[in-house]
């Protein structure tokens, strides 16, 4: 049996106009490469017939295997799912609402090739709304680079190629994977690099991003510089970071000095947000969150 060289994953959630579709494009971009590959589709509990659409591909082509997942587990455990799956050397990500285009995967493998131990694409025109997303990503990005020194303009594109040591049995939380790669994954400057690409429109189905993630995105940046340095060390500080500002708080507030008061119980706030996500780090390491139902 032949080994495979790529692997092409993506995971998908209530995305049933968009299986087929997404399918084709990548099996005809790596036909063309003449290099063994394999492209897995994750099934996040979708409520809709993204799993038949997924049977159907699978009976035709061997070479499209799926993950039926027991339970929704959001984006990032999903993807993992499927990496703890795949057979390449190198693994492609890509989103499964269409926008990613898989044309611009030669481009990342290119890249690749030249050393690096992983390659994402930087969105260019991309097709979303300034207030509602766009902004908020370019300002993480920002706040991304300043933290882990990683030179990263697009974490939240899909759209990405690793070496294979990069992302096996490598587990991180929920929210870490999709919107802090490759950050979140102890990647340093000098070993990845950006391709430019086109964003493209879904042609069915509707967006999962909503403004309320704007907030989960700040609450896991603040974290993620310390998940980096040692979780355990750093949690255990926090945790007492936490009731020392408590302790400091309320005789504050006793006496009615509010504003020293309320300074304190929100450094308190962000050092029990820093220490519960530094745990969730430390539980992802031992006890992946996914649970695989089928797999063919």
């Amino acid at each position: 049996m032949f080994r495979i060289e790529i692997s092409v994953i993506a995971p998908v959630h209530n995305e049933e106009g968009n299986v087929i579709p997404l399918y084709q494009d990548i099996s005809n971009v790596m036909a063309r490469l003449d290099r063994p590959f394999e492209i897995i589709f994750i099934n996040d509990v979708s409520t809709d017939a993204s799993l038949a659409r997924m049977k159907e591909i699978h009976c035709r082509d061997p070479r499209f295997h799926y993950v039926d997942l027991e339970a929704n587990v959001g984006e990032n455990w999903a993807l993992l799912a499927g990496v703890s799956k795949a057979r390449g050397n190198v693994l492609v990500t890509i989103d499964g609402d269409y926008q990613n285009d898989p044309a611009y995967i030669p481009a990342l493998l290119d890249e690749l090739a030249k050393g690096y131990r992983v390659v994402s694409g930087r969105r260019r025109q991309r097709v979303e709304k300034l207030w509602r997303r766009l902004l908020p990503s370019q300002v993480a990005n920002a706040l991304i680079r300043i933290v882990s020194g990683v030179p990263v303009h697009d974490c939240g594109c899909g759209l990405k190629a690793y070496r294979r040591e990069v992302l096996e049995n490598k587990f991180v939380p929920e929210g870490f994977m999709n919107r802090f790669s490759p950050a979140a994954l102890g990647v340093r400057a000098n070993e990845f690099a950006e391709v430019n690409v086109m964003d493209r429109p879904r042609i069915s189905g509707q967006s999962h991003y909503g403004l309320n993630r704007v907030f989960f995105v700040l609450r896991d940046l603040a974290a993620l510089p310390f998940a980096l340095r040692g979780p355990m060390y750093w949690k255990k500080r926090f945790y007492f970071l936490k009731w020392f500002s408590l302790a400091v708080a309320v005789p504050l507030a006793a006496t009615s000095r509010w504003i020293p008061s309320a300074l304190a119980f929100f450094f308190g706030l962000i050092a029990y947000s820093n220490a519960w996500n530094l745990g969730r780090f430390i539980r992802a390491e031992t006890k992946p969150e996914f649970r695989i139902k089928d797999y063919r």
